[in-house]
């Protein structure tokens, strides 16, 4: 039997700001979707709809040799991802992807896992391996992917085969990009990280302590490309502050008026194999000194990045995540209340922060092709 999700993680896996369903409609702070920010010219990214829209069971092979690969995870994320990277066409526009599916089918066992859900709200991510949309950057061609698979929710039990490292595996291969770059929402680790601060990880880190403790990579490590010094530079003001006036309105937890970057070689993304947030007082998960940032991915994208099938590709691999939900300070309160809070953060400003590591994304594509 499935365990219940808490609220936190209810909304991190299924709050859609695009078209929020009933439960998560009251309360959220307006207008609910990113602005664009003031592009250089001739580096807006320009979204490039196919003709004819192509069959959800259809490969990947039409984009070998594409510059880059953005793959987000939520549907909060990948709705600020369409935003930002092809307006007018909304993440509920994006082709489905199914290509290979049943494959999937006996491997994705959990009972949370959208991808095994019977909400007809959540119908485009049943038995799904995601959505995608091509876009450009100047000359650089970049295919966009909201993954339909999540490393926490996909399977119940210790397996052989994790299906999301061989859906990253199989679309890397099938590609061949340049640059593949994973970028999303994540839990601020220390009271220096604020709502919306940028992680760019020179390494990721996984610290399982649950489902997967008993694996031989439950705290193993992997290096992500270094950030060009170009990219860093592009990562302006005029861009990041947009968005960001949002973000340093946030109630009860202001983030700055202008995002903190936090990269090099000590910065660090945490996958753990629960929805896990930082505290004050550092309980119940023990983040306090890993990192900046927790997440529930970026670890096994590394694991896939370095292994065998890929490394020998030369792909340059960044992982990109922003502070959607900062320390909680928890004196006094409940578990159950500081996990409210989270969640209520995210719902309210994860869009917006999201847009920060979009642009970091643009910014590392725009520097490097």
């Amino acid at each position: 039997m499935a365990r219940e999700l808490s609220y936190a993680e209810d909304v991190r896996l299924n709050y859609n700001p695009e078209r929020p369903v009933e439960r998560f409609a009251a309360a959220i702070a307006a207008p609910t979707i990113p602005k664009s920010p003031p592009w250089p010219a001739g580096k807006a990214p320009t979204p490039r709809p196919l003709s004819p829209a192509p069959a959800e069971t259809d490969d990947l092979s039409r984009f070998k040799g594409y510059d880059a690969i953005v793959m987000t995870y939520t549907s909060a994320e990948a709705a600020t991802l369409a935003a930002l990277f092809t307006p007018g066409h909304p993440v509920s526009s994006w082709y489905e992807y199914r290509h290979g599916i049943s494959a999937y089918l006996p491997i994705v066992t959990g009972k949370n896992a959208p991808f095994n859900s019977d909400d007809p709200q959540s119908a485009r991510y049943r038995h799904s391996l995601g959505l995608y949309f091509p876009c450009t950057i100047g000359s650089a061609r970049v295919l966009l992917v909201k993954s339909g698979l999540h490393l926490d929710y996909d399977v119940e039990t210790v397996v052989s085969v994790i299906p999301f490292n061989k859906m990253v595996t199989e679309m890397v291969q099938a590609v061949k990009p340049k640059l593949f770059i994973t970028t999303g929402t994540g839990g601020g680790i220390g009271a220096d990280v604020k709502l919306g601060d940028v992680i760019i990880a020179g390494k990721t880190l996984f610290n399982c302590t649950k489902q997967f403790s008993s694996q031989p990579w439950a705290h193993q490590s992997y290096t992500a490309s270094a950030v060009p010094a170009k990219a860093l530079d592009l990562m302006t003001p005029s861009l990041l502050k947009v968005n960001a006036e949002m973000i340093a309105a946030a109630k009860p937890i202001a983030g700055r008026a202008i995002p903190k970057i936090w990269s090099g070689a000590s910065a660090t993304i945490v996958t753990t194999d629960v929805f896990a947030f930082d505290t004050s007082s550092n309980e119940p998960y023990h983040l306090h000194p890993l990192g900046q940032c927790c997440d529930m991915g970026d670890a096994m994208v590394g694991q896939a990045m370095h292994s065998d099938a890929i490394a020998k590709m030369g792909v340059s691999w960044y992982a990109i995540r922003n502070a959607s939900d900062p320390q909680i300070p928890d004196s006094g309160k409940s578990f159950k209340d500081a996990d409210n809070e989270a969640g209520e953060i995210y719902k309210n400003y994860g869009a917006f922060t999201t847009a920060a590591s979009v642009i970091a994304s643009w910014a590392i594509i725009a520097a490097t092709v």
